[in-house]
Formats: structure tokens, C-alpha cells, sequence
């Protein structure tokens, strides 16, 4: 029955993050909401598996135009698994990927790693906070707090950032402990992590809305309905985002 443990593990964990970390995720939308009011990009960095989540929060139906992804697909898991790990912890690679971006003084950027230790999200958003950025760090405070950093400062990415939304992952990401192993099944901070930055598009929509401000949100492009809304935020926001290709409506 370890599949309904998981179940249960990450509704637990899933409450940890409702009761722990709300302060943190309600200033976290505060900000992104102020950011938006001012016209400037909420960008996104995960690498590895975490990448899948900087695809969730960028150019998805409900979610926010605003967000400039930052993707590198040497560092994705379809081109070589191993080579991605490496290229995680080359030093100097975090630095030049955010430099090939349009990142303004002024933006913010959510960097997602769960152990913080890695040179490329801390060299990220370490650049990042040299331009002028506010940093938002999503990472798992028990993963980190166990293990030494890779990066050269001895920093991991939770005593660089701004502000850090701990994601409850345990160390190791698996949760489910296997009978006669002492291998452990099931990874959950994808899982986690797509929770978080949902509840933030939520509350980010909602702070506008307060304000006055329609929220830019995204339609799905698969109801039957005008995509003049999709077409005026791709419109807006295309050209600061390296992805971005031409509107085909």
C-alpha cells in the first residue's frame, strides 16, 4: 500500500506548506504583484527536474504572462541526464546563462532548487541580485540544512536570496520507505513545488484584482472561444521573453 502513503505523505506535507509557509508565499505574491503593476517580468529558473517547474508556472492556461522562463536544454533530462547534473555544478555556467536573458533592476526571479547547493542556481541568483532583482528562492530547508554547498562561497541558495519559501522536502526528495530496502520510492517536490507556485499565481491575481488591475492571465488555448486575450499578452510581454515565438492567431 506504499502508493496510498503517498498519498497521505503529501497531504501532510501539503498542509505543512499551508501552515508554515503562508506568511512567506503572501509576501512572495506582494511582490510579484507589485512587479506586474510596474510592467516589469517575473522570471524563473530551475534546472534538472526542477526545470519541469518553471514550464508549469510559464505560458500555461490560468497562469501568469508575465514570467520570462529560464531554460537551458543542455541542463534538461531528455538531453542527457548526466550531462545536465554536471553542467549544475560548473561553475561560472549559472552566471552566463542569466546573462543571455532580459533582466531588469526593478524584476524578480523565483529560483527552484530543492538541496540550494548547486553553483548554477546560486550563481543565478546571486547575478540576479547584482542587477538589481529581487530573489525568491523555493527549496527544501531540510534538504539544504544537511548538506555543504558545491558553489565556491560556501553559500547555498536560501542565504543568498531575498526571501525563501520552504517547499517541505525531505532530504533526498523520496518519501516512501520500501520494505527490506533501504532505498526510499516516490519523489514529491515536484509535486510540492507545483503547489506552491499555483497558490501564488492565485494570490497574485487576487492583490491585482484588489487593486484594480486586470490580472494577466492566460486562457487555454484549447476552449472555443476569441484568443484576442492570449494574442494582447503575448503582444505585451513577447518582447523581453527569449521564448516567446510569433502569436499564430
Amino acid at each position: 500500500m506504499s502508493g496510498k502513503t503517498y498519498f497521505q505523505e503529501i497531504q501532510k506535507r501539503i498542509k505543512r506548506i499551508e501552515n508554515d509557509q503562508w506568511d512567506s508565499i503572501r509576501t512572495a505574491s506582494e511582490m510579484i504583484a507589485d512587479v506586474i503593476e510596474r510592467g516589469g517580468l517575473i522570471h524563473a529558473f530551475g534546472s534538472g527536474h526542477t526545470h519541469i517547474l518553471v514550464e508549469e508556472f510559464w505560458c500555461r492556461a490560468g497562469g501568469l504572462a508575465a514570467v520570462n522562463p529560464i531554460l537551458d536544454p543542455d541542463q534538461m533530462p531528455y538531453t542527457g541526464p548526466f550531462k545536465g547534473s554536471a553542467l549544475e555544478k560548473l561553475v561560472g555556467f549559472g552566471k552566463i546563462l542569466f546573462e543571455t536573458h532580459d533582466a531588469d533592476p526593478g524584476d524578480l526571479i523565483i529560483v527552484l532548487s530543492n538541496s540550494g547547493r548547486n553553483p548554477t542556481p546560486i550563481e543565478i541568483a546571486r547575478s540576479a541580485k547584482e542587477r538589481g532583482l529581487t530573489v525568491v528562492a523555493i527549496t527544501s530547508m531540510d534538504y539544504s540544512t544537511e548538506v555543504p554547498s558545491r558553489d565556491p562561497s560556501g553559500k547555498k541558495l536560501y542565504e543568498i536570496a531575498d526571501l525563501v519559501i520552504d517547499n517541505a522536502g525531505p532530504l533526498g526528495d523520496a518519501l516512501i520507505d520500501l520494505e527490506d530496502s533501504k532505498i526510499k520510492a516516490g519523489p514529491c517536490t515536484t509535486v510540492l513545488n507545483a503547489v506552491i507556485l499555483n497558490v501564488i499565481v492565485c494570490e497574485v491575481a487576487s492583490i491585482l484584482i484588489e487593486k484594480g488591475i486586470q490580472p494577466p492571465i492566460f486562457v487555454s488555448a484549447n476552449l472555443d472561444v476569441s484568443m484576442d486575450h492570449n494574442e494582447k499578452l503575448f503582444m505585451k510581454y513577447g518582447p523581453r521573453i527569449r521564448f516567446f515565438d510569433r502569436y499564430p492567431g
